[in-house]
């Protein structure tokens, strides 16, 4: 398994030391690996690299780098491991941890639609079963529930079909229902 989270690194430099640095770096990205102080890190998944310079003080540059890895998402519903298990078979998950993870995996999906792909299954099965058990939560949004679980079910129905235009369509329509009710609720 790779690595999850984000790693920074800061160093301090002089002036004319930064374009040395920034060749090693280059050449590091190429190896696959970098050295922080915390150690080597393999550059393997990751997702994005950030470099950035600050002029410090007395002709020095303080550098600092971030890379970026994919986060690892919390259990679905129903994988082992998952906490609803201990808690017995009709306890719920806890609400804050739904939504985190509903907020994950419909990122993901809008950003599948917008580059034009059909969402990642993974991605959509598990927001379309967060979405039918968060509308089981008493008092947080009673009233879009109905309207919600009706648009969730077409967009389920138009990923079955690979409908990628009613896809987006119905993306931008539970993203309204959504801000709608978490200006009232949130």
């Amino acid at each position: 398994m790779g690595m999850t989270g984000k790693r920074k690194a800061e160093i301090i430099l002089e002036k004319d030391g930064v374009s040395a640095w920034l060749r090693e770096l280059a050449d590091s990205i190429d190896a696959g690996e970098l050295s922080l102080q915390e150690g080597p890190v393999s550059l393997e998944g990751m997702t994005g690299l950030k470099a950035s310079f600050k002029e410090s003080f007395e002709g020095k540059v303080r550098a600092r780098l971030s890379v970026k890895f994919p986060r690892r998402l919390p259990p679905l519903i129903g994988e082992p491991g998952e906490p609803e298990e201990e808690q017995g078979e009709d306890a719920l998950p806890k609400y804050k941890s739904l939504k985190k993870h509903m907020k994950q995996t419909f990122k993901a999906i809008g950003t599948a639609l917008n580059a034009g792909q059909l969402p990642p299954e993974l991605e959509a099965k598990s927001f379309v079963a967060d979405s039918r058990l968060m509308v089981s939560y008493p008092g947080k949004g009673d009233e879009f529930y109905a309207a919600y679980l009706a648009k969730t079910e077409a967009f389920e129905a138009a990923l079955a079909a690979s409908d990628l235009e009613t896809l987006k369509t119905l993306y931008q329509e539970l993203a309204q229902l959504k801000r709608d009710c978490h200006s009232r609720y949130a």
